[in-house]
């Protein structure tokens, strides 16, 4: 077996040594691409291993998927080991296999690459609708977002120690005011209807999660944050992730979502600027122990906010 794992990787070796020896399954190690999740060779096939610390959350994608007609064409499935076996357990995880879509990753600074995540995003949303398995409670989006906020106001005093207090206090009033705006819309009737229709939300529309063959196809993959939901969500984030590469054409985001119905909401989802929140946080949480990265850092932020202010002031006029 060809090892590319990391030196001293025990928990590696024992995983694929128990995969191998005492589960007797034709598993090949290839590479590791984060902690508990591997490529690797099935039945010398290309395939995805994977460890869920909660069992629940791979249970529900393997029932969704086996209710999902169109899986085929749009997503990476999950796959059995044997004879419908699709879960083992070790080392404290359940272990999966999902099929490897071979391609890259979206790059969402590229026009061609964006409408194709929108048109698969929206396929996704139009063949799962009335898929009627459990789903996992998640938080409604303007809840995650207060939760950031809190998390952002926690990092204040890395403001004042760089004196940057300004971005933070302009920063923290423009993603209360329009958090206000869009939470004070009926949620609750909203989510309502999107779980009677069983809607289904993606969860986690990031660049990496959207994957384009050499052919130009575009598949879906990770579908850890799956749930029930209005689908305006995943659309907000999506807009959200390309506005960094829009923002200086302001009306050309408008153009990528003709199917959004109610537009004035998703325009208010849009201007919150969670995104950056989520940014930084990530950043911060990197940078603790070193000084120099967090002040580029800072930097980023700094620069990425006076870009959005005024894609925000020129928005507003469109509400």
């Amino acid at each position: 077996m060809k090892a590319e794992r990391r030196k001293g990787d025990s928990y590696t070796d024992r995983l694929f040594h128990w995969l191998q020896m005492e589960e007797k399954l034709p598993i090949e190690y290839e590479k590791t691409i984060k902690p508990k999740v591997y490529k690797i060779r099935f039945q010398n096939k290309p395939f995805i291993l994977k460890g869920y610390r909660r069992l629940h959350v791979i249970q529900q994608q393997i029932e969704f998927f086996q209710h999902w007609n169109y899986a085929y064409k749009i997503a990476a499935r999950p796959f059995p080991f044997e004879n419908g076996v699709y879960t083992k357990s070790k080392l404290g995880c359940d272990w999966s296999l999902f099929e490897r879509v071979e391609g890259r990753h979206a790059e969402f600074d590229n026009h061609n690459d964006r409408k194709k995540a929108v048109q698969i995003l929206h396929q996704f949303h139009r063949t799962t609708k009335g898929i009627a398995v459990l789903s996992i409670p998640k938080d409604p989006l303007y809840v995650k977002w207060e939760k950031r906020l809190e998390h952002f106001e926690e990092t204040r005093d890395i403001f004042s120690d760089f004196r940057k207090k300004g971005m933070y206090q302009e920063l923290r009033s423009c993603m209360m005011d329009r958090l206000e705006k869009f939470s004070a819309h009926p949620w609750g009737e909203i989510e309502e209807k999107a779980w009677e229709n069983h809607e289904w939300l993606h969860g986690d529309v990031a660049h990496h999660n959207f994957i384009i063959s050499p052919d130009k196809s575009i598949k879906l993959i990770d579908f850890d944050l799956l749930h029930t939901g209005p689908r305006i969500y995943d659309h907000i984030q999506l807009a959200q992730r390309f506005l960094p590469y829009v923002e200086s054409q302001r009306s050309t985001l408008l153009k990528y979502f003709p199917h959004i119905k109610d537009r004035e909401i998703w325009w208010e989802g849009v201007l919150v600027p969670a995104d950056l929140l989520r940014e930084w946080l990530y950043g911060y949480r990197q940078s603790l122990r070193e000084e120099s990265t967090l002040i580029r850092h800072i930097r980023k932020l700094e620069k990425s906010w006076e870009t959005r202010k005024k894609f925000v002031r020129y928005a507003e006029h469109m509400l």
